[in-house]
């Protein structure tokens, strides 16, 4: 597997140029790396970059923003295109052109950390009315996210987030196959990690990205990584939502090892990687210079792997292989709005109280229809929040939402305010659930994550041994994916001819 540095170690080059790469790292997953070019002063390369006009994006009222400088918090909108234009002919002939990778990444005050939440392409919501590719204007209707690239381009894509998430973008940047590949070569390739051996064969009329990669570990180049990136069928379960998590592992992937090989103490990969970007991304005018990108790359300074969150948008699945939003999605869309963290941070240890008792006063005499909570789901089983919902309602309990949680679990848990103690034991002893977890940013009193151990209304776990508390006991909530976690990705195990 080779000599890796572990995911927190900083490089030891200069204490400038550390901060500067690590700045410049989160954004060449987004094309704005090439921020570092200032610093050899390529400015001749910026006349490459494509500038969109956005007249018709503020020619309508807009989500509010704050005031935008160098430490202020900051959305950008990645959109990957899919157009087999010019060089990326090679790809098929299919006409037009969609976003079917759309990543929101939001900079928090202070500039050291940041979430990018990943919109699936089948997200069935209603679309902005837009100024169509042709010169007409369309109306508001209902489709697949991904058509409002196809229907207006970016500036559509734009006012389609604004409208459904209220968050502005202050910036995009649209990046195509041939730039994704270009990137990659820059950068001198990409390591992955299979369980499995992926092989994924092209098949004229039928598909296939062209995947073939052994178990283990593989730095790929710019051909393997799109591969690799754009396989659906034949890797996970074939959806767009798994390949959603592969694109999020691979762009972890990308962040780290640029950290590793300390961008910006290689002048030839520097030059390498600018001359890649600017040759092949689109963004808005006020983004689209050396200067405005290399200011913002550097306001970048402190930000690391490990303060980069990925997420997808909270989803179930709807009707035949859409994806609806859930309310949940809703308290993602005001975290960020309000710049808060999302997962909601827990709680610290501190907080954490111990020995419980299943014996608090009125724990069990508290009737169903006064226990109020929400029921997620934390598999990957379609509809098992919505079944168990329904069976909890029958037996009397105010179920408020049911949704879907960015969390995989093995075990059913319950996740409470301290003031809803007594509630939520008393939830736990009926349903079965031996694990409780004090989480005081909820905004739901009660949340009940169902796992795969939920049937027939009840998780049906095992009580807690005599030698110890007979009480569910409290524990720390799972954090999700970072761009500092290495993680391996199942193969197909396909036999090659």
């Amino acid at each position: 597997m080779g000599k890796h540095r572990a995911p927190d170690t900083e490089s030891q080059s200069n204490p400038w140029l550390r901060r500067a790469t690590a700045g410049i790292s989160i954004f060449i997953l987004i094309a704005t790396a090439l921020g570092g070019g200032a610093v050899y002063a390529i400015n001749g390369l910026g006349k490459n970059i494509i500038g969109i006009d956005t007249s018709d994006l503020n020619a309508q009222g807009r989500p509010e923003t704050v005031a935008q400088n160098e430490t202020s918090s900051t959305n950008i909108l990645i959109m990957g295109s899919d157009s087999r234009a010019g060089s990326n002919g090679s790809y098929g002939n299919v006409e037009g052109a969609r976003s079917d990778t759309t990543l929101l990444v939001h900079v928090y005050q202070g500039r050291e950390a940041a979430t990018v939440v990943s919109i699936p392409r089948d997200s069935f919501v209603e679309l902005a009315g837009c100024k169509m590719l042709n010169g007409n204007n369309s109306q508001p209707y209902k489709s697949k996210f991904n058509a409002a690239f196809s229907i207006g381009g970016p500036i559509c894509t734009v006012k389609t987030v604004e409208k459904l998430t209220k968050v502005r973008i202050n910036n995009f940047v649209v990046v195509d196959f041939a730039a994704f590949k270009k990137v990659v070569d820059a950068l001198g390739g990409v390591e992955v990690c299979l369980t499995s051996p992926a092989y994924d064969p092209v098949i004229p009329g039928i598909g296939g990205s062209g995947l073939d990669l052994p178990a283990g570990y593989s730095t790929i180049s710019g051909e393997q990584a799109l591969a690799f990136v754009r396989a659906r069928e034949s890797l996970g379960d074939g959806s767009d939502l798994s390949r959603i998590t592969r694109q999020q592992e691979f762009i972890g992937s990308m962040i780290r090892g640029m950290t590793d090989k300390g961008l910006l103490t290689n002048p030839g990969m520097i030059y390498r990687v600018l001359s890649a970007v600017t040759s092949s991304i689109t963004t808005n005018t006020e983004f689209a210079s050396i200067s405005a990108l290399q200011n913002f790359a550097l306001s970048l300074g402190s930000l690391k792997p490990s303060k980069i969150n990925f997420v997808t948008t909270p989803y179930e699945m709807v009707g035949k292989g859409n994806v609806g939003w859930t309310s949940e999605a809703d308290e993602l869309w005001t975290a960020l709005r309000m710049d808060q963290p999302w997962p909601p941070v827990a709680p610290s240890p501190s907080a954490t109280p111990t020995n419980q008792s299943t014996t608090t006063p009125g724990a069990t005499s508290i009737a169903p229809k006064d226990i109020s909570f929400s029921v997620l789901n934390a598999t990957s089983t379609v509809g098992l929040a919505s079944t168990a919902g329904t069976e909890l309602k029958a037996m009397g309990y105010d179920v408020v939402k049911v949704g879907n949680s960015t969390q995989r679990i093995t075990a059913s848990e319950i996740l409470y305010k301290s003031k809803n103690l007594a509630a939520a034991q008393a939830l736990a002893q009926e349903i079965g659930v031996t694990k409780l977890t004090l989480d005081e940013t909820l905004v739901s009193p009660i949340v009940l994550l169902v796992a795969p151990d939920w049937k027939n209304g009840s998780a049906n776990q095992k009580p807690a041994s005599p030698s110890t508390s007979a009480s569910p006991q409290p524990s720390s909530t799972p954090t999700d994916r970072t761009a500092a976690a290495a993680t391996c990705t199942k193969g197909n195990n396909r036999k090659k001819n």
